[in-house]
């Protein structure tokens, strides 16, 4: 299904700051109806596409990667464009608010400035970047998606005929204590740790409330919740305690767990067998789904016109712009 991406500048941001010192400073990549693209814009844009592809089981293939690197911004400045031929204006509220994050994310303004020169870049270029993409999502809200409908059948016939994307795995829910074994522990520290989850497991098959007994020994991260891990499949787990989860009966303790975490105590409190999701459960982000795919082809539809009306000159070439 195809789903168009918008440049998510506070993401590329983030990932692409400890690049900054790589990406060959100031030049003019790029011009879509004489609005320029820079090379520092490629650089932010090349980790985010990097793991993507990643994430999708595809090899980052340097000439893939620059090319839909490429496609993106100017996607981007030929919907900025439009936005402005019809007079929309980004928030600048939400623009601000997210010069914040990255101004956080980088480690203060100073620390941005100084990644931002080393890419050829200024402050005030980034925050037109990022206002030109709260432009083109107040263009895709207000333009795009009020053209797109879904009606109820086909929220149901999307639903019929995909059942394998509503699926439920076995899940159980289980209560936890964690004795943790610190990095590089010692043989004598191994002992201790064993010891202190062995007195636990004494004292929560003797009869002791085991979400009590997590309070007080558990150094998990649901300690506080009395060890509650809420629902879990079997691979979402560390396999040694999940296969321990899984072979207990409902209000079974299991004995200790050795992981490279340290030692557990799991005690199973409910068992979900392998279901479908309803469709009262999940019309909506059905619905959801077929609204984001129908703007997208709507976007795509448009952006066929707009490249075929567009002058776009390459002036360097994008891979100047590293993509590793």
């Amino acid at each position: 299904m195809k789903k168009f991406y918008l440049w998510t500048v506070l993401f590329a941001v983030t990932i692409a700051l400890p690049l900054a010192a790589q990406v060959k400073p100031g030049a003019v990549v790029m011009t879509v109806n004489d609005q320029p693209i820079f090379s520092w814009e490629i650089g932010l844009l090349v980790p985010q596409v990097q793991q993507e592809l990643a994430g999708q089981g595809t090899p980052p293939d340097r000439n893939d990667v620059l090319n839909r690197v490429m496609r993106r911004l100017i996607d981007s400045r030929l919907l900025g464009q439009e936005a402005r031929r019809k007079n929309l204006k980004p928030d600048n509220t939400r623009v601000e608010a997210m010069m914040v994050q990255i101004e956080e994310r980088a480690g203060g303004r100073e620390g941005l400035d100084s990644a931002l020169g080393g890419m050829g870049a200024t402050y005030d270029q980034l925050r037109a970047s990022v206002s030109e993409t709260e432009l083109v999502q107040s263009f895709v809200t207000t333009q795009i998606q009020p053209q797109v409908s879904v009606a109820a059948e086909d929220v149901a016939a999307f639903y019929e005929s995909n059942p394998e994307m509503f699926a439920r795995p076995d899940m159980v829910r289980a209560r936890h204590i964690l004795v943790r074994l610190k990095q590089n522990s010692t043989t004598a520290d191994k002992k201790e740790a064993r010891t202190r989850a062995t007195a636990a497991h004494q004292r929560v098959v003797a009869g002791e409330d085991f979400a009590v007994v997590a309070r007080e020994v558990s150094e998990g991260p649901n300690a506080a919740d009395g060890g509650d891990m809420g629902f879990f499949t079997q691979d979402s787990m560390v396999p040694a305690l999940a296969n321990a989860a899984f072979a207990l009966q409902i209000g079974q303790i299991s004995e200790v767990i050795e992981t490279q975490f340290g030692f557990h105590l799991v005690k199973l409190i409910e068992k979900r067998a392998a279901s479908q999701m309803p469709f009262q459960e999940a019309k909506e982000p059905v619905r959801q789904l077929l609204i984001e795919n129908r703007t997208g082809e709507k976007l795509s539809e448009l952006l066929v016109q707009l490249i075929e009306a567009a002058n776009i000159v390459q002036t360097v070439r994008p891979s100047d712009a590293p993509a590793s």
